[in-house]
């Protein structure tokens, strides 16, 4: 999916079987270089693979940052999974047809 500068977004966060909506403004995902990730490996529970991007953005109190894998990257959503069975989807407000015109 394919994030446009300040813009909002919905965002649907899902953790132990419990699902969260709200709207985030103007995210951001980057890769991490490999030695960003072997760092973060470090930090992490010891069966997890290294994480292999970082997503930014802020919602309606702060800028939140994660580090993660992208589980799905479509053009009407991108999830990404944070490990321990926590993650974040984003999908645009409008329809993606919506926003290209």
């Amino acid at each position: 999916m394919k994030f446009l500068p300040h813009h909002y977004y919905k965002v649907i966060m899902k953790a132990g079987g419990v699902e969260r909506e709200g709207r985030c403004f103007n995210p951001y995902v980057r890769e991490l270089s490999p030695e960003e990730s072997s760092q973060y490996k470090s930090l992490l529970e010891k069966d997890t693979r290294e994480p292999t991007h970082e997503i930014a953005f802020h919602d309606t109190e702060h800028l939140r940052t994660y580090i993660g894998w992208i589980k799905e990257d479509s053009e009407e959503r991108l999830v990404f999974a944070l490990g321990e069975g926590k993650e974040y989807e984003f999908r645009p407000l409008a329809r993606p047809s919506d926003i290209n015109s």
